[in-house]
């Protein structure tokens, strides 16, 4: 019975309670440091990462090889996040432009654009290397 009669510990809890959140209401009103993201960067990896996966078993080849511009640019375009522009250019071997209309979502949004090219080769019985070089802009980084 000794236990219930004494407050002390109650208090300690309460004190122990309040203290902690003063803490954390202090702690909220720090602002956090800002990151400046390398958008480049991010840019660049993500590029690559779209042209693996679209030429996973060679679907990006047969693409440009059907010549199916549309389909290759609504794949490119649904990869991609809707703030990203985009421009992709088709090649030939001897760099010579196969796309008959720029696939692209848009004008340039902003004064960072990157360029990254990417081969690939057709699979079917003519052996065709083509130069896909796609070009990408966040919407709003300057």
């Amino acid at each position: 019975m000794k236990i219930l009669e004494d407050n002390r510990g109650v208090a300690r809890v309460i004190e122990a309670f309040l203290a902690s959140m003063l803490l954390m209401s202090c702690l909220a009103f720090i602002p956090t440091p800002t990151q400046t993201s390398d958008s480049t960067g991010n840019l660049v990896s993500t590029a690559q990462n779209l042209f693996l996966s679209l030429d996973s078993n060679g679907h990006l080849a047969a693409l440009v090889d059907n010549r199916n511009w549309n389909t290759l640019e609504s794949s490119v375009e649904s990869a991609l996040p809707l703030t990203t522009w985009f421009n992709l250019t088709v090649f030939d071997k001897n760099m010579n432009v196969i796309n008959p209309f720029p696939l692209s979502n848009a004008g340039s949004a902003s004064d960072k654009v990157v360029s990254v090219d990417y081969v690939c080769t057709s699979q079917n019985g003519t052996f065709a290397i083509y130069v896909l070089r796609l070009q990408l802009s966040e919407v709003g980084s300057n």
